[in-house]
């Protein structure tokens, strides 16, 4: 009988963001092929430092803390597959049904111009803003972190809001069961609208010394969550660090024959083209890389976006064209029009006046309840 690989594997208490519920579910369906042995460190300094001294394997964090993360003697050797990136909606209604003026709590820029984008007549707030219109600021403010949404939850239950919208992890540390509505990509509806989430959610990295064989884990890691979470840093990477608060970027990878299918639902000739030949045969067999990235306006009325479906191994070039696809539309929508000196026949006299910028993506403070 072959003997198992021991690991030693570091964790730390729960971030509220779903990495310590994955890892320790993936140690569990895997125990027949290793002998683990986990271990509980307070936080992520400690367990950087334990795992710098080499007294375990590896340990897992989320795609986040890497990125704030001195990387030096430290590589991701691995990448779990990912858990659902986009956010949810916690109320009684979906976002479409709340009623008029309804009161939403999100403290996220992104998710509060997108959700704007779905229902103007919402009053979208921060925690802080709406603790502050009950009279509770200074008690909000002395929670703890990991009692700010159990607090938002008791507040709903009272029917002192209607909703709040928070990340996966944060609703499933919940104590009691909140009804959800995922804000997704709407791939089965196109009509409707869609929510590109902040980059980077829903990734567990494994993470280990340098010259740890990365090899003795792969059978439990995935490849296309691996591309993704590279691809998806080099996005954030290249935009301004302004944009990273109000920019939604996803990549995934998929397989063709779904790509198809749901480019066929929403009638999108440019996908199709791009993976089909003219005999409308498959150009190429393997899987699809999708990129997309947006942002938008404060009101959520004007939306910048690119997207782009391409081969796993053009993914760097692929991400480039995105990339100048999305500056060259920033540039021009935020750009000013000048006056044109003569009219045009069939066209209105404004066609030929000045104009200020189509996209205005500057934080708006007409609200002290609904501050950015």
């Amino acid at each position: 009988m072959t003997e198992k690989v021991r690991l030693e594997v570091l964790t730390t208490p729960s971030n509220r963001d779903g990495v310590r519920r994955q890892i320790e579910k993936t140690i569990e369906t895997n125990r027949t092929k290793f002998d683990f042995v986990m271990k509980q460190v307070p936080h992520m300094e400690s367990a950087i430092e334990t795992l710098k001294d080499g007294n375990c394997d590896f340990l897992a964090m989320s795609a986040h803390q890497w990125r704030d993360l001195e990387h030096n003697g430290l590589n991701i050797i691995g990448v779990l597959p990912r858990r659902e990136p986009t956010w949810v909606l916690v109320s009684e209604d979906k976002p479409e049904y709340l009623q008029s003026k309804a009161i939403v709590v999100c403290d996220h820029m992104l998710l509060r111009r997108q959700m704007r984008r779905l229902r103007s007549d919402l009053i979208l707030m921060t925690s802080q803003a709406f603790a502050e219109s009950i009279g509770k600021g200074e008690t909000f403010a002395q929670l703890d972190e990991e009692d700010r949404v159990p607090w938002l939850e008791e507040c709903r239950q009272e029917e002192m809001l209607d909703g709040y919208i928070v990340n996966r992890g944060e609703h499933a540390a919940l104590k009691f069961k909140a009804r959800r509505h995922t804000l997704g990509l709407q791939r089965d509806n196109p009509e409707r609208t869609h929510f590109v989430p902040p980059p980077l959610h829903g990734f567990t990295l494994l993470v280990a010394r340098s010259g740890f064989p990365s090899a003795t884990v792969q059978s439990m890691c995935d490849q296309g969550a691996f591309i993704a979470h590279r691809m998806e840093m080099a996005f954030l990477a290249s935009i301004s660090e302004d944009l990273h608060p109000i920019t939604g970027i996803f990549v995934e990878q998929r397989k063709v024959a779904a790509i198809l299918r749901e480019a066929n639902r929403s009638k999108d000739e440019h996908t199709l083209e791009s993976v089909l030949d003219v005999e409308q045969k498959i150009k190429f067999a393997g899987p699809r890389l999708e990129m997309r990235i947006e942002t938008l306006n404060h009101h959520g009325t004007v939306t910048a976006a690119a997207e782009r479906v391409c081969l796993v191994e053009e993914s760097h070039m692929g991400m480039v064209n995105v990339l100048k696809e999305f500056q060259i539309l920033l540039e021009t929508m935020q750009s000013e029009h000048e006056e044109i000196p003569r009219t045009h026949a069939g066209l209105p006299e404004e066609f030929s006046h000045a104009r200020g910028p189509l996209l205005d993506l500057s934080v708006v403070h007409s609200d002290s309840l609904e501050e950015e």
